[in-house]
């Protein structure tokens, strides 16, 4: 299953198929910053060598150095990243509060990965509602939120259709 779609100017995709995206599409994160909302459910707490090499935290959201490698980006399942060409700072993390109660706005960001976020599914109308509404607020270049789906979100054109390209790919 893929299901493509655009909200303002940002052109989404989601699949159910099992693969590593960075390992496709090396280029959603080679060369930018990182911020890791959730990992495998949790905040990512990084190791005293991520320390080293650049990883920040501040409001339970890990921040990277730029992105040399895949490698350097830690990576699970039920992990959310926002992707950006310049260093970003999105506020305090509400990872374990409910997004529905949770404060709306500049400085406060919302985790939609553990709600096994499907942009394409109707169902969810309140809860993508909700996140369209962050990114806008955020404007972030990527979203990446992988659980039972893997959700693509980004602004760049180019970038949007090269990962597309290779999903269809491995159909």
């Amino acid at each position: 299953m893929l299901t493509t779609g655009s909200e303002g100017h940002y052109e989404w995709l989601v699949t159910d198929q099992q693969f590593d995206l960075l390992q496709l599409c090396p280029e959603v994160v080679v060369g930018k910053y990182v911020a890791v909302t959730s990992i495998d459910s949790g905040a990512l707490v990084p190791t005293e060598k991520e320390t080293a090499a650049g990883w920040q935290t501040r409001g339970k959201i890990a921040y990277s150095p730029q992105i040399q490698n895949v490698e350097d980006l830690p990576r699970e399942a039920w992990d959310e990243w926002y992707i950006f060409d310049v260093r970003a700072d999105l506020g305090i993390s509400h990872l374990s509060e409910n997004v529905f109660e949770a404060p709306q706005g500049q400085g406060h960001l919302n985790v939609f990965v553990n709600y096994c976020l499907g942009l394409h599914r109707p169902e969810m109308k309140e809860l993508t509602t909700l996140f369209w509404q962050q990114m806008e607020r955020i404007r972030p270049e990527s979203y990446v939120a992988d659980n039972d789906y893997l959700n693509f979100v980004s602004a760049n054109k180019t970038l949007f259709a090269a990962v597309r390209a290779a999903i269809e790919r491995l159909k």
